[in-house]
């Protein structure tokens, strides 16, 4: 992805939506929230300085340096409960770049030093919030049978494209090798490829097999159930 082109103008502009979503903006805090800003406004090609960077956009330096600040230990556990209340998922790195401040003050030595204690301060459990996040061999097989019972795509083009946590944990040698492997642990037949080539497929994996047998034993189970 092409780093972003910075003009005096698109530099203005971004002060002042900073300033309208109410960032601090004091020159401590820009560095650690928005360090390309920062360093592009006071390069000799711009501004030459963050106080001309700031006046240029029509704000008083002054006012912001005074600015009072945002963050304690408090209003980072209030927050961080809120978002919770509300189902967010605090471990989605989307959420951490929704909420970069926030994220970022929780994670700064004077407060909590990580986002994990954060968390824990709030009084939240952040070893099972890390559960759902890691793909077991377990949690795979079950997404994708869930996937294939609601008639959603399955081949690999649409996974990697669309689900790319779980297309890279399944292809990795730990868990089932490939994508394809993966389909076939749990029992789905491949899904035709719709575009592209697909990745190079490696040797069936032990755990592949163990579910492929797992599974088949419990279906000749089922079926002397059914005959009794």
């Amino acid at each position: 992805m092409p780093e972003r082109v910075w003009t005096r103008e698109k530099l203005i502009q971004t002060i002042r939506e900073l300033h309208e979503q109410g960032v601090d903006l004091s020159p401590t805090a820009i560095q650690q929230t928005h360090s390309a800003l920062f360093a592009s406004a006071r390069s000799r090609s711009h501004f030459g300085s963050w106080r001309t960077a700031i006046e240029a956009a029509g704000l008083s330096y002054d006012g912001i340096k005074r600015l009072k600040q945002r963050w304690s230990h408090d209003e980072i556990v209030r927050q961080i409960r809120e978002h919770h209340a509300k189902g967010s998922d605090l471990l989605d790195p989307k959420f951490k770049i929704k909420n970069r401040n926030l994220y970022l003050a929780a994670c700064a030595h004077r407060y909590f030093g990580s986002w994990r204690r954060a968390i824990h301060a709030a009084g939240l459990d952040h070893e099972s919030m890390r559960e759902d996040h890691i793909w077991t061999r377990r949690r795979i097989l079950d997404t994708i049978q869930d996937m294939s019972q609601r008639g959603e795509p399955l081949n690999w083009a649409h996974i990697e494209e669309h689900c790319p946590g779980i297309y890279r944990a399944a292809r990795r040698r730990e868990n089932f090798g490939s994508w394809h492997h993966a389909l076939m642990a749990a029992g789905i037949p491949p899904s035709p490829v719709r575009r592209g080539r697909p990745p190079k497929e490696r040797p069936l994996p032990a755990a592949v097999i163990e579910a492929m047998q797992a599974r088949a034993a419990g279906t000749a189970s089922n079926a002397k159930s059914r005959k009794k």
